[in-house]
């Protein structure tokens, strides 16, 4: 009985190691800074400076972005976006039913290219990301000497 529990033990811990490894492998999660640049002039769209709060979703293969604007040094909370996340590719993508929009994200390291296409052929914005090396999965942002608690949960 005790070698029994002893391999249920261990195979437990392993599933766990394996778990929690899967998790994090592909650095998606955490505080991403850049800029979203519009595309279409003379339209309603505004070049804006951006920070992205990424978090995996319950769903498998499936991101959070809560998205926030830089408005005269305050960050401004544009809502959440779901995207789903391809790992052969490093690609995640969502798409809206406004104006049938496709956004469009490209993983490079602790870079992420984007791009928000509407009414099926339209460029309307190039976000470029880069991820804040200071900030863990939960979106804790440490400094040298104090943590700021940034996340949006």
């Amino acid at each position: 009985m005790k070698p029994l529990f002893i391999c249920f033990i261990l195979a437990l811990i392993i599933t766990v190691a394996v778990h929690a490894q899967k998790k994090t492998v592909d650095g998606i999660e955490g505080v991403w800074k850049g800029t979203s640049l519009c595309q279409v002039k003379h339209s309603s769209c505004n070049d804006e400076n951006v920070v992205y709060y990424i978090s995996k979703s319950k769903t498998e293969n499936t991101y959070t972005v809560q998205a926030s604007k830089i408005v005269n040094g305050t960050e401004v909370e544009m809502g959440p976006l779901d995207l789903i996340y391809d790992n052969k590719k490093h690609t995640l993508t969502s798409q809206t039913s406004k104006n049938g929009g496709v956004w469009f994200f490209k993983l490079d390291g602790e870079k992420i290219h984007g791009t928000l296409t509407i009414n099926e052929n339209t460029l309307y914005r190039v976000v470029e990301l880069t991820k804040n090396s200071g900030s863990n999965s939960n979106g804790v942002i440490i400094s040298d000497s104090k943590v700021n608690i940034t996340a949006r949960h």
